[in-house]
């Protein structure tokens, strides 16, 4: 990613990084660079990963970033010339959002080394024009595979497009609480306690829907909060929204935290109303604790979520469609511990245990069909 040092899409090739090393095969990393690093690159450096800083690529000045405009000049030629040092049997690309590196890949294809390209996200509002479209068709039509975390995204990007990709794959992201994790039912439910987690980035997770349907009647006489776990660059202007509606005693930023399985010790159930996705980690995450959620219906979330009986789906990324499914779930809320039990139950028949190992795998082959095509 090239707009925070770490997010959720860094988690699918960073552990696929790691278990690759693990079993003994070279492999290196392009970044962009950041300081301080993020702690989990420093693990992959002390696995052997070798690690290679990108300038970032734009004139955006960004926090905690080092910034450099004739490094940014340049960056492309230095990055072939990596590439070409580095001699990889396979590239693999990956996408914070649908189009985010397409630089980046044309580069990879001008080499001729076989290459992957991994798709965290996409939304209505990225539809591409004409000539976008042909770099889409081009440089992924010229993939080994393309990767897919939903097939909502895939579906998506194809009517984008209009173009069926005949080499995508559907994967699935780790996550960041145990396989057997089951954290228990939080004592006392009043108020009712809903967390929203996730970066503060509202034009993607949709935190300012949560405060404006807080700020209506009946909510701001029912007995319920909603905690904000994150960090992001628009956390001040909520907090200044929160107080501009009074909603000071009904919401709480509550910073990032690490331990995911003590959010869901004291709080009962997800509230996640994002504007666009791919399949969020955190709501596999709630499942996965025992948790019902409340989300939108954008991306994955439909392929995880049963309306009604693992969580609650609102019909748009609107204050009128969450209104709506928070007001279903609140007439429904004497069911939330036995409908996140079936949430767990659920998620868990959908979800590898794990993810990254499997990934690592079609890697694997994908590399195996180059090296014998050659």
């Amino acid at each position: 990613m090239d707009s925070v040092s770490w997010g959720g899409s860094e988690a699918l090739w960073s552990e696929t990084a790691w278990s690759l090393r693990q079993s003994g095969h070279k492999v290196s990393a392009s970044v962009c660079r950041w300081r301080p690093r993020a702690p989990k690159l420093l693990n992959l450096m002390q696995s052997g990963v070798q690690l290679n800083e990108r300038w970032l690529p734009t004139l955006k000045l960004r926090p905690r970033s080092i910034f450099n405009p004739v490094a940014c000049r340049v960056a492309p030629v230095l990055f072939a010339s990596w590439l070409k040092r580095q001699k990889p049997d396979l590239i693999c690309i990956s996408h914070g959002s649908v189009g985010e590196n397409l630089g980046l890949i044309r580069i990879c294809a001008q080499t001729g080394i076989p290459y992957t390209i991994v798709v965290h996200a996409n939304a209505e509002y990225m539809w591409p024009d004409d000539r976008r479209a042909r770099e889409f068709l081009d440089l992924y039509g010229r993939a080994r595979r393309v990767f897919f975390v939903s097939e909502g995204n895939r579906t998506l990007l194809e009517t984008q497009i209009g173009f069926e990709f005949k080499n995508a794959e559907l994967v699935r992201n780790p996550i960041n609480v145990r396989g057997n994790a089951a954290p228990p039912w939080p004592a006392g439910c009043d108020p009712l306690r809903l967390a929203c987690v996730g970066r503060i980035e509202p034009v993607a997770k949709g935190q300012d829907l949560i405060l404006r349907v807080l700020a209506r009647e009946p909510w701001r006489s029912r007995s319920l909060t909603v905690s904000f776990f994150g960090k992001g660059g628009c956390e001040e202007n909520l907090r200044r929204l929160a107080l501009r509606l009074k909603l000071d005693g009904q919401v709480n930023f509550c910073g990032h935290v690490h331990d995911i399985e003590r959010v869901w010790a004291d709080h009962h159930a997800l509230i996640l109303p994002s504007r666009f996705e791919g399949l969020p980690i955190t709501i596999v995450e709630a499942m996965h604790c025992g948790r019902p959620v409340i989300v939108t219906d954008v991306a994955g979330n439909t392929e995880i979520v049963q309306d009604g009986v693992t969580g609650f789906i609102a019909e748009a990324p609107t204050e009128r469609h969450l209104h709506a499914a928070l007001e279903r779930a609140w007439e429904q809320r004497q069911n939330w511990e036995s409908m996140g039990k079936a949430a767990a139950q659920a998620i868990r028949e959908l979800m590898p245990a794990d993810p990254a190992a499997i990934f690592a795998q079609k890697l694997l082959t994908v590399a195996d069909e180059g090296l014998s095509a050659r």
